[in-house]
Parts: C-alpha cells; structure tokens; sequence
C-alpha cells in the first residue's frame, strides 16, 4: 500500500507523463508526416529519426521536471513551513 506522499507524487508524475506523450505524439505525428510529404525517406529511417527526437525529448523532460522539483523543494525547506499533506 501507498502513503499519502507517495500516491501524491505517483499521480503527479503520471499527470506529467501523459502531458509529455499527448504533446510528444502530435509533434511525432507532424514529423511524419513532413518526412512522407516532402522527402522519398525509407519508413524504416523514418521511424528511427521519430523515436531518436523522442528519446532527446524524453531526456530533456526528465531533466526539466527534476529541476522544478528541486528548486519546490528548496523553496519549500527556505521558508520554514512544513508540507500541510504530509504527516510526519
């Protein structure tokens, strides 16, 4: 079973992860599509091209996310007060 805090920062990485794909998949889509459009590109280098911006996207996201949470973290522990959800 979860804690509170847990569960808290489960949901809130799944909310951001399924921001990140919707947003990742329409940008793919249109990636695509420009490449059978405008270029004779074999589909195979197509979709290794596709998932090579993904994966830099990805590595980017994560490391947005992580400095968000430190600089919460941070702001949280400078201003003395205590997290009002969690019970320690």
């Amino acid at each position: 079973m979860l804690l509170p805090k847990e569960g808290r920062d489960l949901r809130k990485t799944a909310k951001r992860l399924g921001w990140f794909l919707l947003v990742v998949f329409l940008f793919d889509a249109f990636i695509a599509y420009l490449f059978f459009r405008y270029t004779q590109i074999n589909q195979v280098l197509c979709g290794f091209i596709i998932i090579c911006i993904t994966a830099v996207l990805y590595l980017l996201f994560l490391l947005i996310c992580a400095k968000i949470d430190k600089k919460k973290k941070e702001k949280l522990e400078s201003s003395g007060k205590k997290d009002p959800f969690t019970h320690e």
